[in-house]
């Protein structure tokens, strides 16, 4: 009996072993997969332990890395924060990326523990041709709003990069980002929706 003990305990440690090594670069893997499906780089770190709690969509940290990713602003399903959320540590760091019509440059959200919000920074440019063509698409509430009225200031057509530099902080409500301040504008207009519909596409991607 005491063998059997001992050879199901050696079981036991050694399956937690290949899962605290296995897992985290199995769901890493899905998490590049998910980012890159419309192209681009992307590098996920996970961490947790033991690692079984990332099956529950918990850990300690989760670092995101991409380039060349190309982002849907009318998607991100519901509770697009959701799976972000349940990490303590959370940075994220994009470049050369895509978001609609926007040309991202540089885009950071970060966060030091579970009860911080997202330090959001933004650096992109879009066109007045872009916004007018994207903004004629079915996009509604209040994302929809801002970018009408952001291609309504823009010169129609018009081959002009209009540069973005925004940084925010962004709360996550039950999943859902809210922007609870922001730095910056675009053209005059508060960029608050841009970042949140931003924040759903990249969360929702994760």
């Amino acid at each position: 009996m005491r063998r059997v003990l001992l050879i199901g305990a050696g079981i036991a440690i050694l399956l937690l072993v290949l899962s605290q090594l296995l897992l985290p670069l199995y769901l890493e893997g899905r998490a590049e997969d998910r980012l890159t499906s419309n192209g681009g780089k992307a590098d996920v770190t996970l961490k947790a332990f033991p690692a079984l709690t990332l099956l529950v969509g918990s850990g300690s940290d989760a670092k995101v890395s991409g380039t060349g990713l190309n982002l849907d602003l009318n998607g991100g399903g519901d509770k697009p924060l959701d799976d972000l959320d349940g990490f303590g540590k959370v940075d994220i760091d994009l470049s050369a990326s895509t978001a609609g019509p926007f040309h991202i440059g540089e885009l950071t959200m970060r966060r030091g523990s579970r009860h911080d919000p997202y330090i959001t920074s933004l650096e992109a440019t879009v066109t007045g041709r872009e916004l007018a063509t994207y903004a004629g698409s079915r996009v509604a509430g209040p994302f929809g709003d801002f970018l009408g009225g952001l291609a309504a200031g823009a010169v129609p057509f018009s081959n002009t990069p209009i540069p973005v530099t925004v940084d925010a902080t962004i709360d996550s409500k039950g999943g859902e980002p809210r922007v609870a301040s922001v730095t910056g504008s675009i053209a005059g207009l508060p960029a608050g929706p841009l970042l949140e519909a931003i924040a759903t596409a990249v969360g929702g991607r994760f």
